[in-house]
């Protein structure tokens, strides 16, 4: 059995926008289990979500799904979710019919999430868990995650190679920091919306893999930042299928593959008849790369190289970069702004919060308003990216116990947004700083943008200042009566 050693993980950083980076130490050791598997009765039913206590750290825990064919004599396929706010169950829940329908357990944890000090805890934790528990095929274990949490997913497959986690299907973001900068055999799947502010991440990461050879697969779809809709995620659970039949981990299905290739010959086809290189791209390397073994890959491997040297490629990719070069020029004439915001080195700070203001109002407006969609599409994402970075910047200053800081950030983007989020994060940051008159205030504003769930207040444990006072009983009392 081997550990997986994990520490800081997030949103990614990039130098010149303020990204938190995703950290990886190629650390392994060895672990002896020596307690007794638990029972069945701590498990939910096959065809129920459950949760799990871990049984060597009760601390930890996942959330669960089980097939309702599950038979424990039988080796069975198994992903990994990781939500960046350790929301384990909102993946299980959201695909728990594809977990049915190809016959796999998903395990989602409760506890890694992003800035967490713990993470290497918590992915171990659940790792070893249901090692303990179940009967896994060791050719067919997979991770997942949205945003911080596909970087952990990432850095669970690249940190422990010794573990076989055979691909990684990665959900709004791109690769964690470390990762092979050569040739890898690691099947990675990313699957992006067209208005995600990490889009141009993912189309970067692409080129890299396109450029190694390794092995890919890329689906942009039309959505904000997000878990990927049902659809996308069934389409990367039948290339992981695909190419488990491929490497001789599952037994070769005809019908299967037969359907496959044809799905992938007709994107092919429509590619080329609107002359989209990109998307020919996308369909002749999965031809070639995913089929290789299982059908004639010739024809394919032939149009593939001859699309490649065709100034048609050349001239998308390069009108691809210059889209991608004008998201980043728009948020890096803010980020710096918010940095020296955040750290409060300069002279007069209010004047710098109202021009960050009024430049994200602008950004937000163009957004809304630009003539061209391409226009509003870069925008979006920008805006998007900013906000991010605000939060994000905010989150690691808390985590630091910089609460001034915090504080600054997420009133920041208090007010160049109508989202609840930062609301609730200056309350847990007043809470933090023993101003709890405030706090309260921050939560009824929360309330009043739109969080109507009590449950996600009253389970905060940043809260937990908060609850003995009357306003704050009075405020869950009223939204459980709604």
């Amino acid at each position: 059995m081997q550990r997986i050693v994990v520490t800081l993980c997030a949103r990614r950083r990039r130098l010149a926008r303020g990204v938190f980076a995703a950290t990886l130490f190629n650390a392994l050791a060895a672990l002896l289990l020596s307690a007794q598997a638990p029972k069945s009765g701590d498990l939910p039913s096959p065809s129920q979500i459950g949760d799990v206590a871990c049984a060597h750290d009760p601390s930890e825990g996942y959330s669960l799904y089980l097939p309702s064919s599950y038979d424990p004599t039988k080796k069975w396929p198994i992903i990994y979710f990781f939500d960046p706010g350790g929301h384990g169950r909102r993946p299980v829940e959201l695909y728990k019919d594809l977990a049915e329908k190809y016959g796999f357990i998903f395990a989602g944890s409760n506890n890694s999430r992003n800035f967490s000090s713990t993470q290497s805890k918590s992915v171990n934790a659940v790792w070893i868990d249901t090692h303990e528990r179940f009967a896994l095929d060791e050719h067919r274990q997979y991770s997942s995650g949205f945003s911080g949490g596909a970087r952990i997913a990432g850095a669970m497959a690249f940190s422990c190679p010794n573990c076989g986690v055979a691909a990684v299907i990665a959900h709004g973001a791109g690769y964690p920091t470390i990762h092979p900068t050569t040739k890898d055999n690691l099947s990675y799947f990313f699957a992006v919306g067209d208005k995600d502010f990490n889009w141009p991440e993912v189309m970067n990461v692409r080129r890299e893999r396109e450029e190694h050879g390794s092995p890919y697969r890329v689906r942009a779809y039309p959505g904000e930042h997000q878990w990927a809709p049902v659809p996308i995620m069934d389409e990367a659970m039948q290339w992981i299928t695909l190419r488990a039949m491929q490497s001789s981990s599952l037994a070769p299905d005809a019908a299967f593959i037969d359907r496959m290739f044809a799905q992938r010959q007709a994107e092919a086809d429509e590619a080329e008849k609107q002359k989209d290189a990109l998307a020919q791209l996308s369909a002749y390397r999965s031809l070639v790369d995913d089929f290789t073994g299982l059908r004639d890959t010739k024809d394919a491997a032939s149009k593939l190289l001859a699309l490649k040297q065709s100034p048609g490629l050349k001239a998308a990719l390069k009108a691809e970069q210059e889209v991608i070069a004008s998201q980043y020029s728009l948020e890096n004439e803010i980020t710096p702004k918010l940095q020296a915001y955040s750290n409060g080195n300069v002279d007069d700070l209010s004047s710098l919060r109202i021009e960050i203001v009024q430049a994200i109002g602008r950004l937000r407006d163009q957004a809304q308003h630009a003539k061209s969609e391409s226009s509003r599409t870069i925008s979006s994402r920008a805006y998007g990216g900013v906000w991010v970075e605000g939060i994000e910047t905010g989150q690691q200053e808390f985590e630091n116990r910089h609460y001034e800081k915090a504080e600054r950030c997420f009133d920041l983007m208090r007010q160049v947004s109508d989202d609840p989020w930062p609301a609730l994060l200056l309350a847990e940051t007043r809470a933090a700083m023993g101003n709890r008159k405030q706090a309260l205030k921050d939560l009824q504003e929360a309330v009043r943008r739109g969080i109507k769930d009590p449950a996600v207040i009253d389970s905060d444990k940043k809260l937990e200042a908060l609850k003995q006072e009357p306003e704050y009983q009075k405020l869950i009392a009223g939204m459980k009566n709604k």
